[in-house]
């Protein structure tokens, strides 16, 4: 299991039209932070990953199921914190992406600067 507080987010990281989460860690450059949700980890994501198909992602109080977990997802969220979580229903193969997970129920949550989220419980 994997903690994280939300510490900032850009004023273009929310959109009624995308219902997506772009988030990185506190490293992103000012041009990811306009778009991004920033993290803290509160502990050490390369140990603690066990993300699979079927895990638990809680945001506050909201829990969501992960439907699909692209390749890239581990590598990225334990090196720079990077993942893309996705409320839309699955796309057809070719268009999944990898550092995308797909999550549901299919509702962009509430999130705000000290949200928790916990990757995998």
């Amino acid at each position: 299991m994997i903690k994280s507080e939300v510490m900032a987010i850009g004023p273009e990281a929310i959109s009624d039209k995308e219902p997506m989460l772009i988030l990185f860690d506190e490293s992103a450059s000012e041009r990811l932070r306009e778009v991004s949700v920033i993290q803290r980890f509160e502990n050490d994501a390369t140990k603690n990953y066990d993300l699979q198909v079927g895990s638990k992602i809680q945001i506050d109080a909201k829990e969501y199921t992960v439907k699909y977990l692209g390749e890239l997802v581990e590598s990225n969220l334990t090196s720079i914190g990077h993942t893309v979580f996705n409320f839309k229903e699955l796309p057809s193969k070719e268009h999944l992406q990898e550092n995308v997970i797909y999550l549901e129920p299919h509702v962009l949550p509430q999130i705000k600067v000290g949200s928790q989220i916990i990757y995998g419980h």
